[in-house]
C-alpha cells in the first residue's frame, strides 16, 4: 500500500441536500477537530463537497451530481498509513459514519 491513502466520504443524496443548523453545524466541525486530533496521521484533512456542481457525460454538461444517485461522493481526506488495516482505524473512528447511510471507501492513490 502507499503510504497516503485517501478516505472517501459518501452520503446519500438526500442528506446531502439538508442543511444543518448553525448549531448542528458546530457540533459536527467539533467532532471532526476532535477525530483529527486522535487521529495525527491524518496529512490533510480534505474538504467536504457541496451537493451543487456541474457533470460532463457524452461530451454533454449538466447540471450535477447526477439526482437519479442513491450517494454522492460527499468529501474526502489523506491518512499516512502503512497498510489498510492502519487506514481502516483512522476510518472507523470518522464522525461521518454516524450519519444515518454515510460510508467511506479507503483507497490508494496509483501514483503517476
Amino acid at each position: 500500500m502507499s503510504e497516503t491513502p485517501k478516505l472517501i466520504y459518501r452520503n446519500s443524496s438526500s442528506s446531502e441536500r439538508k442543511q444543518p443548523s448553525p448549531t448542528e453545524l458546530q457540533a459536527m466541525l467539533s467532532q471532526w477537530e476532535k477525530w483529527k486530533a486522535a487521529h495525527p496521521s491524518i496529512l490533510d484533512m480534505g474538504d467536504a463537497l457541496l451537493p451543487t456542481g456541474k457533470a460532463i457525460k457524452n461530451g454533454v454538461v449538466t447540471d450535477g451530481p447526477t439526482i437519479e444517485s442513491k450517494e454522492l461522493v460527499s468529501g474526502y481526506s489523506i491518512v499516512e498509513a502503512n497498510d489498510y488495516d492502519a487506514a481502516l482505524v483512522v476510518a472507523k473512528a470518522c464522525p461521518l459514519l454516524f450519519a444515518p447511510g454515510a460510508s467511506i471507501e479507503v483507497r490508494e492513490l496509483a501514483g503517476y
